[in-house]
């Protein structure tokens, strides 16, 4: 055997021999496939990690919320202390109450200002296709009289040719028939307008009533003010009392951090509030002290720039309006009385 018999039977070990493609493809597919499962197991892992940190932050607050019942048991426990826990938290509730109202009384108004735009801007929709409606049959008219006059010059210009049937009327019926074709040009362009204004008329008759853009400005500083000066009143229903200043106190303070003096004095704050949860929920005879303040808010307050809804507190009136004697109340935009910037629009 020769050197070139050789090379074959080398070359196979070395080489080795071809994969089947069946094979292969098993193989590609188990390789993404682990690939897959990787990347599961991370996004797993991931999760996991996730849940425990919640778990941490919840059994931390679980703790403090465990820890701050206690401090409250021991506090209502307490002789001396117990009764001004229980003044500190009908605080809240009068805070949340006069809370309630002011937010309850912004939607109502958002919900009452949106109707109004919302109707006039369909009177005008419905004003302004109206017009346009009548404009398009007015032209339809013209074009309709345009059509039948065009139609009528066709049919006897028609006429006269029919009766020039002669043979000396050849010149004549060349011309005819030359001032036919114009005719007939003529009247078509005359139906292709008509059928133009009547397409016009059945595109304005089907347009679809428009979105409502949203509020204007001078509508949300309309509502605005009449938040802020519904506000004031609340403030102003708690003067006489003066539960409004502990009431805002009572929410950013913890029970252990006032005081509210004695069983008595305690005794006594809580059948004032009691006076005011009751005030405030009937809320009666607003309407005219609401009007007074809104207008005089309407023409002292500044804004900061043209397109701000909310006015500079700064320049909102210090008095109370309509009283012999000025009485200085809190800014309710710089104090935030009863959260009033959560329900105030933007």
């Amino acid at each position: 055997m020769n050197i070139g018999d050789k090379i074959p039977a080398l070359k196979r070990p070395l080489l080795g021999s071809r994969r089947d493609p069946v094979d292969e493809e098993r193989l590609l597919k188990l390789y993404w496939n682990r690939a897959e499962l990787k990347r599961e197991l991370a996004r797993l892992d991931e999760q996991l990690y996730q849940l425990r940190e919640r778990l941490k932050q919840q059994e931390g607050a679980t703790a403090r919320v465990e820890e701050r019942l206690e401090s409250l048991g021991a506090l209502l426990g307490n002789p001396e202390l117990g009764f001004g826990a229980l003044v500190h938290y009908q605080l809240r509730a009068l805070w949340r109450t006069c809370q309630l109202q002011l937010d309850q009384f912004g939607t109502e108004l958002k919900r009452q200002q949106e109707d109004r735009e919302r109707k006039r801007q369909l009177v005008e929709f419905h004003q302004d296709r109206q017009l346009r409606l009548k404009q398009v049959d007015e032209r339809l008219q013209n074009a309709d009289a345009d059509v039948a006059e065009k139609s009528l010059a066709r049919a006897e210009l028609e006429r006269q040719l029919g009766a020039k049937r002669q043979f000396w009327h050849y010149f004549k019926r060349r011309e005819l028939n030359a001032s036919l074709l114009r005719a007939r040009s003529a009247q078509a362009e005359a139906e292709q307008v008509l059928e133009d204004m009547r397409e016009s008329r059945r595109t304005i008759e089907k347009e679809p009533w428009p979105e409502f853009p949203g509020m204007a400005l001078d509508g949300r500083r309309t509502i605005n003010l009449a938040i802020i000066a519904y506000a004031q009143l609340l403030v102003a229903r708690l003067a006489d009392a003066g539960l409004a200043a502990p009431a805002k106190s009572a929410r950013q303070k913890s029970e252990q951090e006032t005081r509210y003096g004695t069983r008595e004095e305690c005794l006594a704050q809580m059948a004032d509030i009691g006076e005011a949860l009751k005030a405030v929920r009937e809320a009666q005879d607003l309407a005219v002290e609401l009007k007074s303040r809104t207008e005089l808010l309407r023409n002292r307050v500044q804004y900061a720039h043209d397109e701000d809804t909310v006015p500079d507190p700064s320049s909102l009136p210090a008095n109370t309006p309509g009283r012999a004697v000025a009485i200085r109340e809190p800014n309710v935009l710089l104090e935030d009385y009863w959260d009033v910037y959560t329900v105030l629009l933007r």
